[in-house]
């Protein structure tokens, strides 16, 4: 079973790398973070699905960023919304206006509905080790996870990533369901980690959670790189070639490299 704080970091860390790399990293170095967490075929495709997706979107958000400022006056002189859309947008108050969260409200239209009796036949196929079935339910459940995001976020701030961390924690939820053939409330234990994944993150991004965890993690993610980079290099890498590698700087990479030489010499680990 997947240690879920450390998947999750991992994540995190990870996803921050790719966002302020010069270069894009390759789908066999993503996974070389997750190595020692012993994925199968099914969640390596879904952590790369999960990476992967968002960085792209973002870079076509960045893109489109002169051209949408280029449209801003034409806003001013667009003609007023009507009760409807005015209704519309005072009941989604917290959600963003960014370019990349409404084509991932697009791509919600696609998706087909599920009957409740098609939905509990996927359930069963899911404890019965189905692994095709993550993946389809994981679709079937992005508007429940939406609702949820809207209903316990409280302003559009922060509010992709409690999106993004509900559809994570939806994710590890199903990959620990999958094959337990137990009698459960599969519909219950997806909500309960939904909702759990996204107080998690609302408690960090007000502030009401300790860094710790996130230290953590970046420990580990750091000690992974040393491993990574030894490997292919055939010694042991510099702070500049670690800076480059993790888009750490280098006076943050002294800092998380004397945590490590601690920790060995306590006989901790940050694996």
């Amino acid at each position: 079973m997947l240690d879920q704080n450390t998947f999750m970091e991992t994540i995190k860390a990870v996803s921050e790398i790719m966002r302020t790399s010069q270069e894009p990293l390759s789908k066999e170095e993503i996974l070389s973070y997750f190595k020692d967490m012993e994925l199968n075929e099914n969640q390596e495709n879904m952590v790369l699905e999960f990476l992967l997706t968002p960085h792209e979107e973002a870079a076509e958000e960045e893109q489109a960023e002169e051209t949408e400022e280029a449209k801003a006056e034409e806003v001013e002189t667009e003609p007023e919304k009507s009760d409807k859309q005015e209704e519309k947008q005072a009941d989604n108050e917290c959600m963003p206006d960014s370019r990349m969260f409404q084509m991932y409200l697009e791509e919600l239209s696609d998706i087909p509905e599920y009957s409740r009796e098609q939905m509990n036949e996927m359930y069963a196929k899911l404890l019965d080790g189905d692994e095709g079935m993550i993946h389809t339910i994981s679709n079937a459940w992005l508007r429940n996870v939406l609702e949820i995001a809207k209903k316990l976020a409280v302003s559009s701030d922060g509010f992709e990533d409690v999106v993004q961390e509900g559809n994570m924690g939806l994710f590890l939820c199903l990959s620990d369901l999958c094959g337990s053939k137990e009698q459960t409330d599969v519909e219950k234990e997806l909500l309960l980690a939904v909702e759990e994944s996204m107080k998690d993150c609302i408690r960090e991004l007000t502030g009401e959670d300790e860094s710790e965890n996130a230290m953590v993690g970046k420990v580990s993610l750091v000690s992974e790189a040393i491993k990574y980079l030894k490997e292919e290099k055939g010694h042991e890498p510099s702070l500049k070639e670690l800076s480059d590698y993790t888009s750490v700087s280098e006076d943050e990479l002294s800092d998380i490299l004397d945590l490590i030489d601690k920790a060995k010499k306590q006989g901790k680990q940050y694996e």
